[in-house]
């Protein structure tokens, strides 16, 4: 760090997910960063619901691990409760999803920004960025202090112009209850020519534990067997057989329902509420819906599921994950009161839904660099995305990208192809949003090829070639991937006896072996485990466990994965071709109006990117080639 405190190569203002990723990811990639927050004790605050990962989000938290991030790490250090969803469905789409004691994790990403020797947290709150020659120089704060840098990243989430609502006759400036809102930067960037928009998202009451009747609700335990969501099992100290040193004691989870009888009380008191009494009138996220919104839009659905979540080890609170609401409060108590288990339920925090600004992210270049200024970066729920996860993932590519435009480096971009950033990223430039954004597995078209088993084996290179991991850290990738290899080798070269895996093969409910064969052969069929078949043919030894999983998967899905990595092929050469913002697409004459119209607008950096714009037919991309090969 310079002797000068307030000179920096980067920038990061906000402390949330997508601003702690930003601010590591620079620090990794070698800049200076200032990670600039109004409030110190708040960096890494979970939000809304204290829980990490689910379907494609699970994946995501890998892939940011992977790359160096902290958001598995942290997670890891503060997970009470572990589930692995989707399991019924196969392994190649199963998805981690922990819940998280408030405390723990906000307190362990702290410790883990502060790690970093290049990487300063200051407390403050951002006013105006500060622009010279068309681009942004540094970041002057409310109490007048300036703080220079080469690049910004802008990562406020909620607060740009945030406003709680309770009710219609409760509304509030706030970018979280009980925290003040961003206005100044909002007003700024008009003058910069970016344009806004606004969204809503809401959040649910939280009840004292000790008031609901737990013995008449639906227990939901923890299945935390080996798993650890960052790549290295042995950080940051070696794990003991049949032990978790990184996780704290498990918690369980409760089911209850929304039934007839809540539902009433939602649909009596349903004037009151701030999105439908019309104190509200933006979108929300389509797939986290209000109760309000379940209720109008599933008349006749017969109930609705919650989850009772721990908020943490040192506290009774719990989170009622599913009753998201902008009703009054004696209304959100009445309708506790109507649940199956909460009749006596003490409410200790209301409910309620935030408006707030987002900037349209097509206004932005696949780096998250905006087009309106250079080295200003956007990440988070500020790009119209819902989400931790999808705001980390946004934080890493826009903190790796300041740092390379600060310190004269490449910028880097990941391909839809290589990891769900790379389709979270690709969507949001290229198509932009209507609603709050989230991830599913069915917006990627290589959801074989990216699952959350294999996030270290596809994201390494980068990681490696950007310098992002320790010397310890790259030996144990290294020895991750050489164990997903030695699994493969195993299964291939190792011969499985009929009677050895007859027991194996009978529990699957798979028909005996006439013959021996290799164990790759067997491990084929999709409902016998390969760690199953080593364990019978007596081989499996000190394989990590999610190394055979890897290997399993690469053996099960063989013929698939070949085409998909086909694919993928295709669509790096596409992106190897490089457009120059300067094109006159106008004046391009094979090229379809519709296209023209959308090519000029959005100014792709490649053939891929302009390929996933939709009205850009394939024929369009065919005839651009053509036509920018004869200029």
């Amino acid at each position: 760090m310079r002797a000068d405190a307030h000179e920096f190569d980067v920038i990061v203002i906000g402390g949330g997910h997508a601003g702690s990723e930003a601010a590591v990811a620079a620090a990794r990639r070698g800049a200076r960063v200032a990670l600039l927050t109004t409030a110190l004790e708040t960096i890494g605050q979970l939000s809304c619901n204290p829980a990490m990962g689910g379907i494609a989000k699970g994946t995501v938290v890998r892939e940011i691990d992977a790359l160096g991030g902290i958001m598995g790490r942290a997670t890891d250090l503060a997970m009470i409760q572990f589930r692995m969803l989707n399991r019924g469905k196969g392994p190649a789409v199963w998805a981690p999803r922990a819940q998280a004691d408030r405390g723990l994790y906000r307190r362990a990403v702290r410790a883990l920004l502060e790690e970093h020797p290049r990487l300063m947290t200051v407390q403050g709150t951002a006013a105006r960025l500060l622009v010279e020659g068309g681009r942004v120089s540094g970041v002057q704060t409310t109490d007048g202090q300036r703080y220079r840098a080469r690049a910004v990243v802008i990562t406020t989430g909620t607060f740009l112009r945030g406003r709680i609502h309770i009710g219609t006759t409760h509304a509030e400036s706030g970018g979280r209850a009980g925290e003040a809102a961003t206005v100044q930067l909002a007003e700024q960037f008009a003058e910069l020519g970016l344009v806004t928009a606004r969204f809503k998202t809401g959040t649910p009451p939280r009840v004292d534990g000790r008031s609901v009747d737990l013995v008449r609700l639906e227990p939901q335990g923890s299945e935390i067997e080996d798993f650890d969501y960052s790549w290295s099992a042995f950080w940051p100290a070696p794990r003991r057989a049949g032990t978790h040193t990184r996780h704290p004691e498990q918690r369980d989870c409760y089911i209850t329902y929304v039934e007839e009888a809540a539902k009433a009380v939602v649909r009596d008191r349903l004037a009151e509420s701030a999105m439908y009494g019309g104190a509200i009138g933006t979108r929300g996220p389509r797939y986290c819906p209000s109760i309000e919104d379940k209720i109008v839009r599933f008349p006749d659905a017969p109930r609705h599921q919650l989850f009772l979540e721990p908020e943490g080890l040192d506290t009774h609170e719990m989170y009622v994950n599913g009753l998201s609401t902008s009703l009054p409060v004696e209304a959100q108590l009445a309708l506790l009161h109507a649940i199956p288990g909460l009749e006596r339920a003490v409410m200790t925090r209301a409910g309620y839904a935030i408006e707030y600004d987002y900037v349209p992210p097509t206004q932005l270049w696949a780096t998250l660099e905006t087009r309106a200024l250079r080295g200003l970066f956007l990440a988070g729920q500020i790009n119209g995305t819902t989400g931790y996860e999808e705001a980390g993932g946004q934080g890493v590519v826009a903190g790796l990208n300041a740092a390379a435009a600060a310190l004269d480096a490449e910028p880097i971009t990941l391909g839809r192809e290589s990891s769900y950033i790379g389709v979270l990223v690709d969507d949001l430039v290229t198509r932009g949003v209507d609603e709050p954004y989230r991830l599913f597995t069915s917006r990627s078209e290589f959801r074989l090829t990216v699952r959350q088993d294999n996030a270290v084996g596809r994201l390494f290179a980068t990681a490696e070639a950007l310098a992002l991991l320790t010397d310890r850290e790259r030996r144990l990738a290294e020895r991750r991937l050489e164990q997903e290899r030695a699994a493969l080798e195993l299964a291939r070269s190792t011969s499985a006896p009929p009677a050895a895996v007859e027991h194996a093969l009978r529990a699957a409910g798979e028909r005996p072996l006439v013959h021996a064969v290799p164990v790759a052969e067997v491990a084929k069929r999709q409902k016998v485990a390969l760690r199953d078949l080593f364990m019978a043919v007596g081989v499996a030894g000190e394989l990590d466990r999610e190394a055979v999983v890897t290997a399993d998967l690469e053996i099960k899905y063989a013929g698939y994965l070949v085409r998909e990595r086909e694919a993928a092929t295709r669509l790096q050469r596409l992106a190897g071709v490089r457009l120059s913002p300067e094109t006159s697409y106008h004046a391009l004459r094979s090229v379809s109006t519709e296209a023209k119209q959308k090519l000029a607008a959005r100014r792709p950096a490649t053939l891929a990117e302009a390929a996933s714009i939709p009205g850009v037919s394939p024929s369009d991309l065919q005839n651009l080639l053509f036509e920018l090969g004869k200029w």
